[in-house]
């Protein structure tokens, strides 16, 4: 007896979860049929117009940073080899070693030492 009602419970149980993710197969959606007052080759002339005015882009949404630095080769250069001097560039799995302000300080300064100091020719 104790069985019929558990087997009973659970058919319910999983009757109720069952319709609690049924859903209608239709979907209600509006007219989409946009009525326009004007004709296909106003709409041309005016992009056209839009196009030659430049009131339209084309292309990517907004135009590609233009990277701004005020470092020269030389110092970026100088800066990169101080910092791996340091550790604190990350290489492979190993773990990184977190800039202190003095390696920050150190690799600042080697970006202007290298600046400062002359270069010698190779020109002979």
């Amino acid at each position: 007896m104790n069985t019929k009602i558990a087997v009973v419970t659970a058919l319910v149980a999983l009757a109720g979860a069952a319709s609690a993710f049924a859903q209608e197969g239709t979907q209600e959606f509006t007219n989409t049929q946009a009525l326009s007052t004007k004709s296909r080759a106003e709409v041309q002339a005016e992009l056209f117009t839009a196009q030659r005015a430049g009131e339209i882009q084309s292309g990517e949404a907004s135009p590609a940073p233009v990277a701004a630095s005020t470092l020269t080769r030389t110092q970026v250069q100088a800066e990169a080899r101080e910092a791996q001097r340091l550790g604190v560039i990350p290489f492979g799995e190993a773990q990184t070693k977190v800039a202190t302000e003095a390696d920050l300080e150190a690799i600042r300064l080697a970006g202007q030492r290298a600046i400062q100091t002359p270069v010698a020719s190779t020109n002979r």
